[in-house]
């Protein structure tokens, strides 16, 4: 590997490394606004859910149930 190669591979590892800024607030589906993280990533978590499994309620109940195993 090229010395300009081996430069660039790190250069791109690095930029994805950093952490993009923060997810400004989000709105519930009833229209409240959310701005702790935790209640934002419920929020994004409920609609990612509903758009990629039929059941929303399935897909929650695996995440909740790997959060009591501690995976989440």
């Amino acid at each position: 590997m090229s010395r300009a190669t081996r430069k660039a591979s790190y250069r791109y590892v690095s930029d994805k490394r950093k952490t993009r800024g923060n997810v400004g607030p989000l709105c519930k589906e009833m229209g409240d606004l959310v701005t702790q993280d935790m209640e934002k990533a419920k929020v994004l978590n409920d609609f990612f859910a509903s758009v990629f499994t039929s059941k929303r309620s399935s897909h929650t109940t695996q995440v909740a149930e790997g959060e009591r195993q501690g995976l989440g």
